[in-house]
Formats: C-alpha cells, sequence, structure tokens
C-alpha cells in the first residue's frame, strides 16, 4: 500500500522541543552544467541552458541569505559536484530531471532532492518511464531509517503548468489536463512560486493546490486507476526557486523551511517538505524575465569559456555589448573598453557616412543602431538612470527599451520629413521601421510567445477544477481627449464600468506635456490614481495629414506589452485600429489573450473626404478589413455598419452590435434656456426656427449640402436660423459659404452648455453619411428635437422616420432642404419632438455598453431575446390559423 510510504512519516525526537528558526534555498537553479538543450534553434546558436558558473552563483545564493546551496540542473549534478569538490559548506546534490510519461511521449520536470550520485545515476535511467523513475524514489523513501538517521531524500513536479518543451496545445506529447490529473496522484510536493514565471502562472498553481479535497482526489483516482500517494493526498507540500539560467536572480525567490540547532542541514528541507511546513517567498518572473535571460545568454556566449566551441554564437555589435556591460558588470563599461568603442565606431560612421553619400544609399539598418546605441552610451544621465536601479532586469530592461524607442523615433522622422512625394520610399522606411523594432526586440517576443503557449491548458484546468477567473478587461485607444464620438463613448465606457463594478483599464499615450494639462481634470486624474487610466509617455506624436485637429500618437511598446501581461488581463478591447490600437493587437496575440474590436469611425470614408483620392481609400480598406479579421471580435455601432463590413469583404462570425444610448437627464428639454442663442446676438428667440447642427465641423460631415440648403431656405424663409455648435478645420470655409446669411458658429462648448444649446433648439439637423452611430441625432431626440439625417450610416438606426423625424437621402442638397421646410411648420415640429423624445424613453438601455464589458452575457441574453422572438412569432402564426 502507498500508506506504507512514510512521505509524512514522523517529526524527529530532536527537534520535538527545540526552538526552530527559518531557513532558505533556492530550490530552481541551473549553471553551465545545464549545457544541453532540446530545442534546435538554441543548439544551433550556440545558446544552452546556462552559463553561470557553479562557485559564483554559490557566492550569490549566501549573499542573498540562502541557508542552504542546491543546483537542479537538467539531468545533470556536475554543477553541484563543482561546489562540492571546492570545499563549500552548506550544499547538497539535486537535479531537474526530464522524465516521460510512457504512454504519449509527454515531458515533465521532476526535481530529486538530497540525493547521492548512485541514486542520480539510476533516476537518469529510469526517467523514460516517469512510472518507474517514482517508484524507485518511493522505495528510497521507504528504506530510509525510521529513526531519523541518515540522508533522507524528496522530490517534486517543478512548474506543472508549463509544458517543458513548449509543443502546441493538442499535440501528441504536449502537457494536458490528463497528465496534470495523474500528477496530482503521483507527487505530493508541488513547485508553486517559479522566479521566472508570471505572477497570474503561480497564483493559478496554488489555487489548483487549494482545489484539492479528499473527494476530488478520489475521483481522479478511480478516473486514472492510480494510487494516491499518503495518508491525506489531497495536501500537497509547496517549494518555490528562481528557475535562474542566466545568473541575473539566483536567490530571489526561495523556499523556506524550519529547522532547530545553530544551522540547518539538507535533512532540515526534506523533514519541512514532509511536514508540510514548508513556505515560498521571493520575486515573480514573466517573459520580461525570460527575455532577459536570453539576452543574458547570448551576451555571455560572446565572453564564456564553458560555450560549445564548435558553433558560432549569435553576435551582438560593440555598441550593444558594451550598454549591456552597464548592466551585467563593470568591467565592460569601464572608460578603457569605452574609448576603444568610440574610436572604433567614429571611423566606422566615417566610412559608412562617405560610402553612402558615394552611393547615393541610405543608412542601413546596422548604422543607425550603431548611431543610436552610441548616443544612449555617450548620454550620461542615461547611464545615471541606470546606475541607480538595483535589480539587473530592471537595468536591461531600460537599456532595451530606450534603445527601440530611439530607434522607433528615428525612422519615423525619416518617414514623416520625406518630401519626395515617393510612395514606395514610404512604405520602405515603415518596413524599415517595424523589421527594426522587431529585431531588437526578439528576445521580448520570443519570450512573450513562449509564455503563451500554456493558456489553453490553463483554461482547460480553471475549468475542470471550479477556478473561476476574474475578467479584467483592458481597452486601447488612439483618441480619449479628442472631441469625438470615440472619445466620448470611451469615457462613458469608463463610468459604466464604474457603476457595475467591472475591471476596466484605458491605456492611451500622450505627450508628456499632454498628460500633465488632462489630468488637470479632477476626473481624469482620479482615473489615474486608481488605475483605471494609465497613459503612457508618447515617443512620437504626429498630426495626420489633411487632418491637422488629430494627432498620431506612438508608445512605448515593450513598456506597454510588460504592463499588459503584469496586468493579468483576460481580453483587450481595441478601440481604434491606428498605432495604439495596432500595438495592443500585437500586444495581445503576444500574450494569447482574446481580442475585441469596435468599429467606432469610417477611416477609409474620411481618406477619399480629404484626399480625394480612390486609391488611398482602397488602401485604407484593405487595412480596415486585415486589422479586423485579425482580432476575435468585431463590435459594429449598427447594423448598416455590420452590413458595410460584410460588403467590404469582413468574414467575421463574432460579430455585436454595441448596446448603448443616451443619458436621459443630461439631454432633455428641460434643459431649455430662453434667451440662450442671445448670447450669439439672436433676438427674438420665439419668432424664430432654429436648426442647429452639434458635432465636427469636417469635410466629412457634408456640411456644404447643408450650407447650401439653408441658403435656399432662408430665401424663402426669412425666420429660419442655423446654429453651429462645435469646431474644427471645415469651419473657416464654411463661414466663407454662408457669409451673409444668420448663421451662428459657438465653437466648442462645455458638456453642460451643449445640452441647454440643444434643447433651446428647434430641430436637429445632421447630413453625414460617414458616420458609424452618431450620438449628436440621439441626444438632440432626448432634448426633444425631431431630428433629419441621411440614408447613410449608423444615425437612421437612430430614429424613426416621419414620426421622431426625417430621413432624407444622403448628398443630395434637395432632399435636405425638402425636410427643412416641413419642419418650418411649429405643429410638425412639436409633434415630432415630443415622440423623439418618447422614442429614446422607450428605447432606453439600463445597462449599456454590455456588447464591451460583457460580451458573453450579452450574446447569451440576444440569444435568449431572438428565441423568444421566434417564440412569439410562432405563437402568432398559430393563433391567425
Amino acid at each position: 500500500m502507498q500508506d506504507e510510504i512514510p512521505f509524512e512519516q514522523f517529526i524527529p525526537d530532536h527537534i520535538r522541543s527545540v526552538p526552530l528558526r527559518s531557513g532558505r534555498v533556492d530550490f530552481h537553479l541551473h549553471s553551465y552544467a545545464s549545457n544541453v538543450t532540446d530545442y534546435y534553434a538554441s543548439n544551433a546558436l550556440s545558446i544552452p541552458e546556462s552559463y553561470s558558473d557553479p562557485i559564483e552563483t554559490y557566492a550569490k545564493l549566501k549573499s542573498r541569505g540562502m541557508s542552504l546551496v542546491t543546483l537542479t540542473d537538467h539531468n545533470s549534478i556536475d554543477g553541484v559536484r563543482v561546489m562540492l569538490d571546492a570545499g563549500l559548506q552548506d550544499v547538497f546534490f539535486s537535479a531537474e530531471m526530464t522524465a516521460t510519461f510512457p504512454e504519449d511521449g509527454c515531458n515533465i520536470h521532476v526535481t530529486a532532492a538530497n540525493i547521492s550520485e548512485a541514486e542520480f545515476a539510476e533516476i537518469d535511467r529510469l526517467r523514460g518511464n516517469v512510472y518507474e523513475m517514482v517508484a524507485y524514489l518511493d522505495g528510497r523513501i521507504a528504506s530510509e531509517s525510521p529513526d531519523g538517521a541518515g540522508r533522507r531524500i524528496a522530490y517534486f513536479m517543478t512548474h506543472p503548468l508549463m509544458s517543458t518543451q513548449n509543443r502546441p496545445y493538442g499535440r501528441e506529447g504536449a502537457l494536458s489536463l490528463w497528465h496534470l490529473e495523474r500528477a496530482m496522484l503521483m507527487f505530493n510536493c508541488i513547485e508553486t512560486h517559479n522566479g521566472s514565471r508570471a505572477r497570474s502562472g503561480n497564483d493559478l498553481t496554488v489555487a489548483l493546490l487549494q482545489s484539492l479535497d479528499e473527494k476530488r482526489i478520489e475521483e481522479l483516482a478511480n478516473r486514472h486507476d492510480l494510487e494516491p500517494k499518503g495518508r491525506t493526498p489531497w495536501r500537497k507540500a509547496v517549494v518555490g526557486g528562481s528557475d535562474d539560467h542566466s545568473g541575473i536572480n539566483p536567490g530571489r525567490t526561495w523556499t523556506e523551511f524550519l529547522y532547530a540547532g545553530d544551522a540547518p542541514c539538507p535533512n532540515d528541507v526534506i523533514d519541512s517538505i514532509r511536514r508540510f511546513e514548508t513556505k515560498t517567498a521571493g520575486m515573480h518572473g514573466g517573459p520580461v524575465t525570460l527575455a532577459h535571460a536570453l539576452v543574458k545568454l547570448i551576451y555571455d556566449g560572446q565572453h564564456s569559456e564553458h560555450r560549445n566551441q564548435q558553433a558560432q554564437p549569435v553576435r551582438m555589435g560593440d555598441s550593444v555589448n558594451l550598454l549591456l556591460g552597464f548592466a551585467f558588470d563593470k568591467d565592460s563599461a569601464s572608460r578603457a573598453p569605452r574609448l576603444r568603442m568610440w574610436l572604433r565606431t567614429a571611423i566606422e560612421r566615417l566610412l559608412l557616412d562617405a560610402f553612402a553619400r558615394l552611393s547615393g544609399r541610405g543608412e542601413s539598418f546596422e548604422q543607425i543602431l550603431l548611431g543610436e546605441a552610441r548616443g544612449l552610451l555617450t548620454d550620461i544621465g542615461f547611464r545615471d538612470k541606470i546606475a541607480a536601479l538595483e535589480l539587473t532586469d530592471d537595468k536591461i530592461f531600460l537599456i532595451i527599451s530606450s534603445l527601440l524607442d530611439r530607434l522607433f523615433v528615428r525612422y519615423a522622422d525619416r518617414i514623416r520629413h520625406d518630401r519626395s512625394g515617393n510612395v514606395i520610399k514610404v512604405v520602405k522606411e515603415a518596413v524599415a521601421l517595424i523589421s527594426s523594432n522587431a529585431m531588437v526586440s526578439l528576445p521580448y517576443f520570443v519570450s512573450y510567445a513562449v509564455s503563451s503557449t500554456d493558456k489553453l491548458l490553463n483554461r482547460d484546468v480553471r475549468k475542470a477544477f471550479d477556478l473561476h477567473e476574474e475578467q479584467k478587461l483592458i481597452l486601447v485607444t488612439d483618441t480619449l481627449f479628442d472631441v469625438n464620438g470615440v472619445a466620448i463613448t470611451i469615457r462613458k465606457l469608463i463610468r459604466e464600468a464604474e457603476a457595475r463594478g467591472i475591471d476596466l483599464t484605458v491605456v492611451t499615450a500622450l505627450s508628456d506635456a499632454e498628460s500633465l494639462e488632462k489630468q488637470k481634470n479632477p476626473e481624469i486624474a482620479d482615473w489615474v490614481e486608481r488605475g483605471r487610466l494609465k497613459i503612457f509617455p508618447s515617443i512620437v506624436s504626429t498630426q495626420l495629414p489633411e487632418y491637422d485637429d488629430l494627432q498620431v500618437r506612438l508608445m512605448p511598446f515593450l513598456e506597454f506589452l510588460r504592463f499588459a501581461q503584469e496586468g493579468g488581463f483576460t481580453k483587450m478591447q481595441i478601440s481604434t485600429p491606428g498605432p495604439v490600437g495596432a500595438a495592443g493587437l500585437m500586444a495581445a496575440k503576444l500574450l494569447g489573450i482574446e481580442t475585441s474590436s469596435t468599429y467606432h469611425t469610417s477611416f477609409p470614408e474620411y481618406v477619399e473626404a480629404y484626399t480625394q483620392d480612390l486609391a488611398l481609400e482602397a488602401l485604407a480598406w484593405k487595412y480596415m478589413i486585415f486589422f479586423y479579421h485579425a482580432v476575435d471580435e468585431v463590435v459594429v455601432p449598427s447594423q448598416f455598419i455590420a452590413e458595410l463590413l460584410r460588403n467590404r469583404g469582413l468574414r467575421k462570425r463574432n460579430l455585436l452590435v454595441l448596446d448603448r444610448w443616451v443619458d436621459l437627464e443630461r439631454f432633455s428639454p428641460a434643459h431649455r434656456v430662453p434667451g440662450f442663442w442671445s448670447r450669439y446676438g439672436i433676438e427674438d428667440e420665439d419668432t424664430l426656427v432654429k436648426f442647429v447642427y452639434v458635432g465636427r465641423l469636417g469635410t466629412e460631415k457634408n456640411l456644404d449640402l447643408l450650407a447650401d440648403a439653408y441658403r435656399k431656405l432662408h430665401a424663402e424663409f426669412s425666420n429660419a436660423r442655423l446654429m453651429f455648435v462645435g469646431d474644427g478645420p471645415y469651419r473657416k470655409e464654411l463661414e466663407g459659404r454662408l457669409k451673409g446669411l444668420p448663421v451662428v458658429f459657438t465653437g466648442f462648448l462645455e458638456a453642460a452648455d451643449v445640452a441647454c444649446a440643444l434643447a433651446s433648439s428647434d430641430a436637429k439637423v445632421f447630413p453625414s453619411t460617414t458616420d458609424t452611430w452618431g450620438n449628436a441625432p440621439l441626444e438632440a431626440q432626448a432634448a426633444g428635437l425631431p431630428v433629419v439625417v441621411s440614408d447613410k450610416g449608423g444615425p437612421q438606426e437612430l430614429m424613426e422616420p416621419g414620426l421622431t423625424g426625417f430621413r432624407v437621402k444622403g448628398g443630395e442638397s434637395d432632399a435636405l432642404l425638402e425636410a427643412m421646410r416641413e419642419l418650418m411648420d411649429r405643429d410638425v415640429r412639436q409633434r415630432m419632438g415630443a415622440a423623439a423624445r418618447d422614442f429614446v424613453e422607450v428605447n432606453e438601455i439600463r445597462e449599456p455598453y454590455s456588447a464591451i464589458l460583457d460580451a458573453e452575457g450579452y450574446r447569451r441574453r440576444r440569444e435568449i431575446d431572438k428565441r423568444m422572438a421566434r417564440l412569439r412569432r410562432a405563437t402568432d402564426c398559430a393563433a391567425t390559423e
């Protein structure tokens, strides 16, 4: 019987009445003895598991408070042997064994601790069958002296939720729920705190163990026909370690154990494991930690005597090497190497510049990288920032992210200042920008891709063990503070999420000056303070050509990627397909999290309106369709837009219509203010018919049609007035077209004044054919105004033609004129205005934006509504028959 194995067999007599102390050991650590990897690419590029020297590692561990020292090299004890041969104290043998499930070849990692050389040799021989290896270890434990004398051993499964070879989920041999359930029966000790893994993964491992009870273990035992271990197999001992491969973080994650006496021995940690007394502490890691380990391995590969001499290591330029030297050691960053590097690169730069001028070619990526790295090296302030950081991980991140940002700025400036008009050249520069950043960011991209491979396994674990995952939404947007419908919608989203207790964080980018200015708003400052809003510093800010008041901003991608990963977000909502939105999409793909994007604005139609270039409009459409095909779900503001996207080639089954409405208290007839327009020179308001337009004054809004229609209307009705509430690049031209007519331009108004302006008008006119939804027409109806909208776009779905206003043919000023003529009749206006208010009240949505904030629940409710509608139709048909 398994109960005969004394896993939690005793509390030794010699410590029963002795005060206990706490010791530490890093139970997951590698050295150059882990010199073989299963990955072809790593072997081909001479990137081993580790270059860390055991003697140097020992010194680091002791300086960081480790009471005992071991190494867990892959299938090797050579690193520990080096320590012991050097006469180092408090050292014991351990090894992380790659053990195989014989059923399908799936590999897991099992650490055997405090073993002898002979025991290592035997488990190395048996590890091809995990059952045989574990049975041998159980036999060794069973044969230990019952009086507590002699050496004792333990074994545990490391990083249980990580596939050791990162095989695609579902492929034969990949780690699956089946293997994990068997492991819960086979192992009574589990690594729950891995210093190279993200906190979310470590926390999930802890939650998994906490979900175990007697009933669940019995179910697993029956399902797999395996005998569980020990008298209380649902209890698991826990261990932790740094899983350091690069020498950066040894001893920063550890296992705490209890011991008696003046100094601990290896048996003490084994006994603590068997008594379930061990605890874990220290840092968590993640993809950034793995990326930095890779960078360090590449760096060490150019200097270490332990590298594979038969393979050519990956090379980094001297300037990059020297930069990293500031993070890894002091010698390479000393004055003499810097002077030699500066002299050599200065000569190279002169020669390369001369060649570029003679050949007519621009700078190569290598030249640009060299120049930017040299710029950082000579920046005393930057070097001071590095020196002020304590952790090597933080130093590496600062160096690489700063270099990446400088490259981004360099290429972006080349694109922005190109005046050749050569589209091909601009495309080449854009490709160079993307590829150069990909090269510098490659270690991060690789590590994030590796870390995301087990997302599907984690999903199955949560489902199988009833582990609920709290939803955390992140919304990225290129626009939040601009005066447009997108920004208004996002602010409403934040408020709605707060009201419903939904965890939502909005991310955008601003220059430092813009960020300070915007945070003068108490609401914005409060959102930032509480983590509802994250504003990244924009590394590039430029105005969009032909669209002067819209800024294009680029945020520091690596910083954003780290923020998104460490935040533990479960879904990313991409509000805009601009640079910030594209960065969000790329980050979500690297992180393996669900994506959704909202089609707020018809950018291709804006492109055509501003450039009159149909080829550019077609190119914009290709990008938009490509972008929306790349996300998991598309949210559209109206059925009209859904059909438009389908006609343009979007093949997306997961498409939701955004459920949103209007604030019926903020926009109401109650806000009508007698004499409101007198501030703009309008007298005798009651004798006038005031048509109002609210929104951006831009070419894309078809305001020239409104100007033409109003000119004709005023010729017939001298009491007709036209008011423009808002501002934009088309205002000056519009003022010219309406010169000599009684027209008001209010410019930008605060929210309260907009509500008063609407309620104090008589009818709303909105001739745009490019709006995807249309806040303004709905707000006007809530204010008790009839509306005139186009038959193209989303606003037509937010009114009742002939009841709350008129729907006219888009692009025809005569049709617009005819609707405005109808509304010169007071009775028509009053009847339609009252119906408009009734319409928004009857169709009010109590919990709007659920398509974004709770897509699964929203989809479920929509399906129920459809079924009920079908049932009602069937019932009605049966009744009529």
